[in-house]
């Protein structure tokens, strides 16, 4: 947990006045003015510029406010440490997923877990690809679940889990499926994403990786498909397409285990479309205790197993 220094420092730095930083802090406002003032006592200079409104930090303020941070840090690190040294995994893990890699990977990761460690416990923080990245830049998450390559490479490591293959579905009696029948027997039959020209697609919201790769095989192939919705969910998206509302990008996971109302149809990608490869990512500068690394040991586990059987 940050220092009262940090804590208070960064409250008036974010709220910017005294009232609201005591009240972000669930303290007085006198309390407040008192700390900051014996503070900059013992520093022997003015740590936040009261004559501006936002109220920011002084040059010395900002200096002070970093370094304090980084001995946050260091403590922090220390005391993981230290709990490793002790007999025993125990703790508390953060995981930053997606709901579609919460239904689709955790919950085959996560009892297998906790027959290992029954004594760590585990805490799960939902958001998209982008967000998840930057929980992990921050420190709320030991590490998250993404898409490599990486928003953020210089910030982050990685640990690679599996790759998982990208296709194109649609409703079976989609017209472009109609139009393009099985005869060879292939599970994921080839398809030209230039015949999607004009259907109606749905997207997933900006912010992801799927959303990119949608714009980057417009760009690469002219092709111009119909937005009609955007999701923030591939599992809500496959379902809408298996409605025939449309088409949608999918992965081979969810192709394979979504439980869609109506039958689905899945197309291979032409232009290829190079895997996706989900790891995990975590801070290089920041101390990565014994039970994150024994349940990123326990991913790489059940990954294995999950995609030798396909």
């Amino acid at each position: 947990m940050p220092s009262n220094t940090c804590r208070y420092l960064s409250a008036l730095l974010s709220e910017g006045t005294f009232s609201k930083a005591a009240q972000f802090l669930d303290i007085s406002q006198p309390s407040l003015s008192q700390f900051l003032l014996r503070l900059e006592t013992e520093i022997g200079t003015e740590l936040v510029d009261r004559q501006v409104k936002p109220l920011k930090l002084t040059p010395a303020g900002e200096l002070f406010l970093r370094t304090e941070r980084q001995i946050d840090q260091m403590r922090e690190t220390c005391v993981k440490q230290i709990d490793d040294i002790k007999a025993g995994v125990r703790g508390h893990v953060t995981i930053g997923a997606s709901d579609y890699r919460e239904t689709f990977f955790l919950t085959e990761v996560l009892p297998v877990f906790r027959s290992r460690f029954p004594s760590i416990e585990i805490e799960i923080t939902e958001g998209r690809t982008k967000e998840l990245e930057e929980l992990a830049m921050e420190g709320t998450t030991d590490f998250s679940l993404v898409i490599s390559p990486l928003y953020h490479p210089q910030s982050l490591e990685v640990t690679e889990l599996y790759q998982e293959k990208i296709l194109v579905a649609m409703s079976i009696n989609h017209p472009v499926a109609q139009r393009f029948p099985n005869i060879t027997g292939e599970e994921y039959p080839p398809l030209d994403f230039r015949e999607l020209d004009r259907e109606n697609f749905i997207v997933i919201k900006k912010g992801q990786m799927m959303n990119r790769l949608y714009h980057d095989l417009c760009d690469r192939t002219g092709a111009s498909p119909r937005v009609v919705l955007e999701s923030e969910s591939m599992i809500a998206a496959l379902a809408l397409a298996s409605a025939g509302l449309g088409v949608t990008l999918t992965t081979e996971t969810l192709a394979r285990r979504a439980a869609t109302a109506e039958p689905i149809r899945c197309f291979s990608i032409v232009p290829d479309v190079p895997p996706r490869t989900v790891a995990a990512a975590y801070r290089s500068d920041r101390y990565l205790s014994k039970a994150a690394r024994e349940l990123i040991q326990v991913m790489l586990d059940v990954a294995g197993a999950k995609f030798q059987r396909g």
